[in-house]
């Protein structure tokens, strides 16, 4: 018979921001809070960049050609947190490869979005992401 639960927070035991899953094997567990993106965004990246949807994104800013600006709404704890992206020329292009993102930590609430064609040019591109995981301050 299924469950359901239906809470507002979840709070660890030991350490508030602290609650383990027991992976899927029973054997190792993961740290909750570790595993959970903490700002992604969608956006078009032509022209005046634009944001189709995000989490945790205050804005974007345009630093020139396939360059972008990502500003976190809540900061990060250190500038080391990890960043990964992807880009097509334009959203639903069956055949939107040769793009590459970089998404970079600038400080504790910004990141630099870098879209590149496969020549390795800086290129402004219609479908761009960028998603971030780390520990928010």
């Amino acid at each position: 018979m299924a469950s359901i639960l239906k809470v507002n927070t979840l709070t660890g035991v030991t350490a508030a921001g602290t609650i383990a899953v027991t992976a899927e094997g029973g054997t190792v567990t993961t740290n909750l809070q570790q595993g959970l993106g903490k700002s992604w965004m969608n956006i078009d990246g032509t022209g005046t960049p634009a944001i189709r949807d995000s989490f945790n994104v205050a804005s974007i800013a345009d630093r020139g050609t396939g360059l972008y600006t990502q500003s976190l709404t809540s900061a990060m704890s250190s500038d080391d947190f990890a960043g990964t992206g992807s880009a097509q020329s334009v959203a639903a292009d069956v055949d939107g490869r040769n793009r590459m993102v970089v998404s970079e930590p600038d400080d504790t609430t910004t990141v630099f979005v870098n879209s590149f064609d496969t020549g390795g040019s800086a290129a402004d591109c219609g479908y761009t992401t960028s998603m971030i995981m780390g520990d928010l301050a």
